[in-house]
């Protein structure tokens, strides 16, 4: 058992079975426990004057500044480029398979087009046309099922590996060794299954997310037929907003589940929750944002040719996994001011 020193007073955090903090992360981090010494004076004086600031005398705001630069000194934007390229692997190959096996459907036709809608309206404008090209080359080409277990196999290693390369920005953010997952090769294939594992688990929110996004339209419409007259237009504006809410907690729900069985402790589902929402509102703006700037101002296109949908693409992805390592250096900086205990996640029985 280790213990590392806090800079308010004698308060420390424990990790146990090993996960302790090594010289080198230990050496990093300084610069962060200064700031959050500073800004825990500075809410100390203003609590003494009669301002209520929360937990520990740190706002929200605070430890959302500490969780931003925590990721600026455990390399996050060295993570999110190694996730993003990780992610292109996979996304293709999961695409043409899903693509495919909406082209066994009787009436694939809709379902394309309300994808088609789907892409436009949650893509940057550049990488839309790029996914729904894929749909038309998947109907006019079917595959046979030998590829599309390739494509599915290939698709779930590709994010098994994107997962791998998350939990290690997850580790850092909770400032464990190298080691945490265990000694040696066993450590090294825990890891890797606990990857594979949470792929297919993490997909059943992700899929009720997307059927709300993609065939939402459909189910109001479906909806509106067997409303009474009059109350069209309210019963649309709350069912649609009720689709986009449950869609987005879904997508937090899947975070907050990565979040919670990537890393080799156990956090609560309170601890990990407040990243979750961060990160997936994060991610809606800055996805808006990015794709404004695209449709507005940049012009990829111009400047690497027929690459520029490409390079969009993997800014995207870029800009999704910093947003998701944010969210855990949030959750890993609650969980230090609240001085909490983190305990590991039992130990698997080696015969």
């Amino acid at each position: 058992m280790a213990a590392e020193a806090s800079p308010v007073g004698s308060r420390s955090r424990t990790v146990q079975n090993g996960s302790q903090v090594d010289s080198t992360t230990a050496r990093s981090t300084q610069p962060a426990r200064e700031l959050r010494s500073a800004l825990m004076q500075h809410a100390r004086t203003a609590r003494s004057l009669g301002h209520d600031w929360g937990h520990e005398g740190l706002r929200l705001s605070d430890k959302i500044r500490l969780a931003y630069w925590n990721a600026f000194q455990h390399d996050c934007l060295t993570t999110a480029k190694a996730t993003a390229y990780s992610a292109i692997f996979a996304i293709f190959p999961a695409l043409g398979f899903f693509a495919a096996m909406v082209t066994l459907l009787p009436y694939s036709g809709p379902v394309r087009s309300q994808i088609a809608i789907f892409l436009n309206r949650v893509l940057p404008a550049s990488v839309a046309p790029l996914f729904e090209q894929y749909l038309i080359n998947a109907h006019s080409s079917p595959k046979s099922t030998g590829v599309l277990l390739g494509a599915a196999v290939v698709s779930v290693v590709g994010a098994a590996g994107v997962l791998g390369t998350l939990m290690e920005g997850f580790r850092r953010a909770y400032n464990l060794t190298e080691e945490c997952w265990g000694p040696g090769i066993r450590g090294v294939v825990r890891k890797q299954v606990q990857s594979f594992l949470l792929v297919p688990i993490a997909l059943v929110p992700l899929t009720v997310a997307s059927v709300l996004v993609v065939f939402g339209h459909l189910m109001l419409l479906g909806l509106m037929r067997f409303s009474p007259s009059g109350w069209d237009s309210g019963l649309y504006f709350t069912a649609n907003t009720v689709r986009w809410i449950g869609s987005l907690s879904a997508t937090a729900a899947v975070l907050a589940f990565i979040y919670r069985y990537a890393v080799p402790v156990r956090p609560t589902w309170r601890d990990v929750v407040p990243g979750a929402a961060f990160a997936t509102a994060t991610w809606f703006v800055s996805t808006l944002a990015f794709g404004f700037y695209v449709t507005h101002f940049a012009n990829y296109s111009r400047v690497y040719g027929s690459l520029g949908t490409g390079i969009v693409l993997l800014v995207w992805l870029f800009l999704t996994a910093l947003t998701v390592l944010c969210g855990a250096e949030l959750n890993a900086e609650l969980a230090r001011d609240a001085n909490l205990v983190v305990r590991p996640a039992p130990a698997p029985v080696v015969r």
